[in-house]
């Protein structure tokens, strides 16, 4: 039996050796560098991290490989998350804007892309037209896409897509009208090759190429006062091909899409159209389409694709695609909501 004096001793003894290790844990995290495992600290950082990163922080910043260079210009602002910073980073590097705001930006409408397309949008867009798509646009048309690349020369604009308020970059004057500039050429052959095989008094001509958003929107809602179907031969600001500059409107159009109001029936039958178009636009529509192809051209609204281009046939629409691409899209009679294309014009 053990005695009280032993009792004594070895309850010391416990005490003593549990107030070591009480001691030996508190020196430890007294003295535990919680940036032990974050290699890119130094003597202007270490501080300003500890103060506005917790461990769970720092834990990630060593799991994904952050670099001090990301999140430094954002760590004290008060509605920084270090989940966003390399969205942050990204579009400061993209287009440069005060740091407290572009980290509004990010953490308002992180959802609305991903890291991938975040570089390419605003490359194109300004924050204020992205801010302005997202917060009505996107709002009012839950199915509405923005183009990301709205430079892409086969991009297809219609209900479904937008390039909101974007403006092209090279756009050239050609015979009072905007085109862009790697159309002229052949646009130009496509005029004189007209010109030589026609009376010298019928001509080709351009009524509109390039329109800005707010002139598209103008003319569509001036439109939709006399006529409730304009969604059938024209979409609104933002959707509208001719934004992008690689569509022409011909003479002609007017009094095409005059006649269809008044003959064109739910059986999309064009017959009476056809008959009632004058001499002149009937060998221009009968021109075009046997020879547009040739310098890059194709209808852009084709008859019997009605339902897949969301518009009328609209044979004094063109679209510039580019001399191979055009043939391809000839020969197959496919629509550009049909076609694969490549990145570039030939």
């Amino acid at each position: 039996m053990i005695s009280k004096k032993e009792l004594r001793a070895r309850v010391l003894l416990i005490v003593v050796c549990f107030a070591i290790g009480c001691y030996c844990l508190y020196y430890m995290d007294k003295s535990y560098d919680p940036l032990a495992r974050y290699p890119y600290t130094n003597d202007e950082n270490r501080d300003i991290i500890l103060e506005y990163l917790d461990s769970d922080d720092i834990d990630y910043l060593v799991n994904q490989h952050i670099t001090p260079d990301k999140f430094m210009d954002f760590i004290e602002l008060s509605d920084f998350d270090l989940k966003n910073t390399l969205y942050y980073k990204e579009a400061k590097d993209t287009q440069d804007a005060d740091n407290e705001y572009i980290v509004n930006f990010v953490n308002r409408f992180r959802k609305k892309f991903s890291y991938e397309s975040l570089k390419e949008l605003l490359s194109h867009y300004s924050y204020i037209d992205l801010t302005t798509f997202y917060e009505n646009e996107a709002v009012l048309y839950s199915n509405l896409r923005l183009v990301t690349d709205p430079t892409n020369p086969y991009t297809v604009l219609n209900q479904e897509n937008t390039v909101y308020k974007y403006a092209p970059e090279n756009l050239v004057s050609y015979n009072g009208v905007y085109v862009q500039s790697a159309m002229v050429d052949d646009l130009a052959n496509m005029l004189d090759a007209y010109k030589s095989v026609m009376d010298e008094q019928d001509q080709l001509s351009i009524s509109s190429g390039y329109l800005n958003y707010e002139e598209i929107l103008d003319l569509y809602v001036n439109a939709s006062k006399e006529f409730s179907g304009i969604d059938n031969y024209m979409f609104s600001a933002g959707k509208n091909e001719q934004q992008l500059g690689y569509t022409i409107v011909l003479n002609g159009q007017d009094e095409w899409i005059n006649l269809c109001k008044l003959y064109l029936n739910e059986d999309l039958d064009y017959t009476q159209v056809q008959e009632e178009l004058s001499k002149e636009n009937q060998n221009r529509v009968e021109w075009l389409l046997e020879n547009a192809y040739r310098y890059g051209f194709v209808v852009r609204y084709e008859m019997g694709q009605e339902k897949k281009t969301g518009h009328w046939y609209q044979p004094f629409v063109l679209r510039y695609v580019g001399v191979n691409t055009a043939k391809a899209m000839h020969d197959s009679n496919k629509s550009m909501e049909q076609m694969t294309f490549k990145d570039e014009l030939e």
